[in-house]
């Protein structure tokens, strides 16, 4: 039996009816077969088929309570000629226990979309997308399932090869190119319990690769590796690779979320897993990977979004689980940074006044300037609780009472380096940002458990650009391009606005454990913050991962630093902080602090205890973060550093002061240099920057008492005695004044960051005092700092 076209089809689901649109043409004729087509079926131990299958259709529709999705330009076909056929090899036999057995061979196929439409957005699609295979594996169909002889028992394994998955839009594309999968599925079940579809897979068991994720900006491209004009390699983003063992069962009923759609519950266990990114021949690697989730009434509902735009909507009831990483390796010979521990609950919750859900409604466009193909997701997410952990050489920091909210527009497009409509577009694919209003907060530090006393100390990552409390309003883009700073990688452009911000630089407890309160601190409030970011290249090296600046310029403009409430505590004024950096860098490394001498000096444990130090043996583990700012002079109004300081602002009818009617100070034209002239191009050179080296570790440290008597949990002790983690004592925890080498053995836990800050030269062009009035005025022509070297060793612990 061979088939060569197919026009039309038409096949009913319980949630509505897909309709494939019939072709211009009419339906081939029907015609006997001749002898050597009847040659390719064979029937002696059963039945071999053979064909070669050519499907088009115009458009596949989808109707649900009167709406409809449509995938137009259907084909399924060859995958290296757009005309031509994919080749399939069935052989079909009965078992001896009347099992249907299939082992078959599908060579260079295609399965694609051109475009995906909503009706009721006519002119706008979601983008095209296609899936290239070859497949060779087998399906063994028995009756009965788990709960009874009406069910079916599948067995199946494959293999694929040649594949390719790709997303395109408007011409452009990205796509993960050298797809190979293997896959086993043992005793899988297929039952109705009920009124709902039952699928049980007891163990699931593959490995794969990708040998590449490749971009093309070239519209003669389409799904091929090579650009069609140069013939060279498309760039690529790198490689990915992984393996998996799990096991899940999935509920799958009639009815969304209002009438018709469909409904999904999951349950799944990962017994193992590993994610491997490859670029070029280095990896980081997140291996030993285990856990579980819980999918709680999912709906799918061809609808409209609560701005009445038509969307296909994925609405959650709840989601649940926990993950275990238990080693992140980087580098060439894969040192290990830690272990990762997180566990989260998304559910309906209400912050801030306002009840969020769990939604994304698909919508076809993306950018409005993009082009009319292009993904709008409107998103709204409520993460009730989230906990993340991190252990290394064996204790433990978590992260804990992680809460996010938000809603929001998010488009993605793939675009090319060109200015279309006003809107500046880079290579690569884009993620924007539209109307997202969003926050997140956490509750604090607990170290060693999850039972272990609440503490501050997430300030420590102030340096990392990570705060404890964080809301605001959100505009722009980031695009994601293909090639690092050499061969494969990633390279970042962006520009991002953030509007009415508040901002925790050190933050109480939002729940100390008798219920919610208002967080009290130092916050940055009614902020407003531009940020530009060019050719930013991130890559996998030899000693972890890098990402280098080629340009980056923002401004913070800090309408308030208040203490206490983040919206009405006493205020220190507005700050105005401008950057502008060209080369800095940042390099993400294994390995924390190592050996470390704290509070004297020496390289050894003699010679730093002999100073009056403590020596500590932080250990292989841990996190080192190199950071390289390369502040540039001044090129115009927006590219400079500077910073302002502005107080005793007039205020408005309403009582709200007035930006430039106060009194200000000004550093104007801060930068970094050499100090000299040292390649001879006439520049003064500026390769040093502002170095800074952060190790960070968990680990034991030395708390001393720093008064007589009870401290606020009660437990007494003299001024100097030293505390000692001691799971008899009523607190956890006692005073003394003489530990003994096992209570040395007890110190408490802390979050260690070992910090080295040096540059050699650092510059002000001038100093200015601003009056309301009179304007600025110039107190300090050139001020310059030379051959700094700060260095600090900083531990979080709780402190009663």
């Amino acid at each position: 039996m061979r088939f060569t076209k197919a026009h039309s089809y038409t096949i009913a689901f319980p949630s509505g009816v897909i309709l494939l649109a019939m072709a211009s043409h009419a339906v081939a004729d029907m015609r006997s077969l001749d002898d050597s087509e009847m040659a390719s079926v064979s029937g002696q131990s059963g039945i071999t088929l053979e064909m070669d299958l050519g499907v088009t259709a115009d458009r596949v529709s989808y109707f649900d309570d009167g709406q409809g999705i449509h995938l137009e330009a259907f084909r399924v076909g060859s995958a290296s000629d757009s005309s031509g056929t994919a080749h399939h090899l069935v052989k079909v036999d009965i078992g001896s226990d009347a099992s249907l057995n299939l082992d078959y061979l599908v060579e260079d196929r295609r399965i694609e979309f051109g475009d995906i439409r909503l009706a009721g957005a006519p002119g706008l699609g979601i983008g095209g997308m296609y899936f290239d295979h070859s497949l060779q594996g087998f399906l063994n169909i028995k009756s009965g399932g788990a709960v009874g002889g009406e069910g079916y028992t599948f067995d199946t394994a494959y293999t694929m090869t040649g594949g390719r998955l790709g997303y395109r839009t408007n011409g452009n594309e990205v796509f993960l190119d050298g797809i190979t999968m293997d896959v086993e599925a043992l005793g899988i079940t297929l039952d109705v319990v009920d009124d709902t579809l039952r699928l049980n897979a007891p163990r699931v068991v593959g490995n794969w690769q990708v040998d590449a994720i490749r971009y093309s900006g070239n519209p003669l491209n389409h799904g091929v590796s090579v650009d069609a004009g140069t013939g060279a390699l498309l760039p690529s983003y790198g490689g990915l690779s992984g393996q998996y063992d799990l096991s899940s069962r999935t509920d799958i009923a009639a009815g969304g979320r209002n009438g018709q759609g469909l409904r999904i519950d999951n349950e799944t266990t990962i017994h193992s897993a590993s994610f491997l990114y490859h670029d070029d021949a280095n990896v980081i690697a997140l291996r030993d990977i285990t856990g579980t989730y819980k999918v709680n009434d999912l709906r799918l509902d061809v609808t409209s979004d609560w701005q009445n735009r038509p969307a296909l909507a994925l609405t959650l009831g709840s989601m649940e689980g926990h993950f275990n990483i238990g080693a992140i390796e980087m580098g060439v010979n894969g040192k290990n940074v830690g272990e990762v521990n997180v566990s989260f609950l998304f559910g309906d919750r209400m912050f801030n006044g306002r009840t969020y859900t769990n939604a994304i409604y698909l919508q076809g466009g993306g950018h409005a300037d993009a082009g009319p193909q292009g993904l709008r997701l409107a998103a709204e997410w409520s993460l009730q609780r989230a906990d993340v952990s991190y252990k290394e050489d064996g204790n433990r920091v978590i992260f804990s009472g992680l809460q996010s909210w938000g809603r929001g527009d998010v488009t993605v497009n793939v675009t090319r380096d060109e200015v279309r409509g006003g809107t500046r577009f880079y290579d690569g694919l884009r993620v924007g940002f539209e109307g997202v209003s969003a926050g997140y907060r956490i509750n604090g530090l607990r170290v060693g458990s999850e039972d272990a006393k609440l503490q501050g100390g997430t300030e420590l990552l102030l340096a990392l650009g990570f705060y404890p409390a964080y809301e605001f309003e959100l505009d722009g883009h980031v695009t994601l391009g293909a090639g690092g700073a050499s061969g494969e990688g990633i390279t970042v452009n962006s520009d991002i606005r953030i509007r009415n911000g508040k901002a925790a630089i050190i933050a109480d407890p939002y729940d100390k454990g008798a219920g919610e309160i208002r967080q009290k601190g130092l916050w940055i409030s009614e902020l407003e913050y531009d940020a530009h970011l060019r050719d930013m290249t991130i890559d996998a090296t030899e000693d972890g991962l890098a990402m280098v600046t080629g340009e980056a310029w923002s401004t913070m403009d800090i309408g308030n630093l208040r203490v206490g409430d983040k919206s009405k505590g006493r205020s220190f004024g507005r700050f105005v902080l401008q950057k502008y950096e060209t080369g800095s860098s940042m390099a993400i490394i294994p390995g924390g602090a190592g050996n470390v001498c704290v509070g004297g000096q020496g390289s050894s444990a003699t010679a730093c205890q002999a100073t009056g130090g403590i020596w500590e043996t932080r250990g292989d583990e841990g996190i080192t973060v190199r950071l390289e700012k390369k502040l540039a002079r001044a090129l115009n109004d927006t590219r400079k550093n500077a910073f302002s300081w502005e107080t005793n602002r007039q205020l408005d009818g309403i009582g709200n002061p007035v930006n430039g009617t106060g009194t200000g100070l000004v550093l104007n034209d801060i930068y970094t240099s050499d100090g000299g002239d040292f390649d001879g191009d006439g520049l003064e050179d500026n390769a040093f920057g502002i170095r800074t080296d952060l190790a960070v570790d968990v680990y034991q440290t030395k708390v001393l008492k720093k008064q007589d008597g009870p401290d606020s949990l009660g437990v007494v002790g003299a001024k100097g005695d030293e505390k000692i983690m001691d799971t008899g004592a009523a607190q956890g925890y006692r005073y003394t004044s003489n530990p003994t080498p096992g209570d040395l053995n007890n110190r408490p836990l802390g979050f260690a960051v070992k910090a080295r800050s040096r540059f050699k030269e650092l510059s002000i062009n001038n100093i200015d005092l601003v009056h309301p009035t009179g304007g600025a005025q110039t107190a300090v022509y050139g001020v310059k700092m030379q051959n700094f070297d700060i260095r600090a060793n900083l531990t979080a612990t709780p402190i009663p």
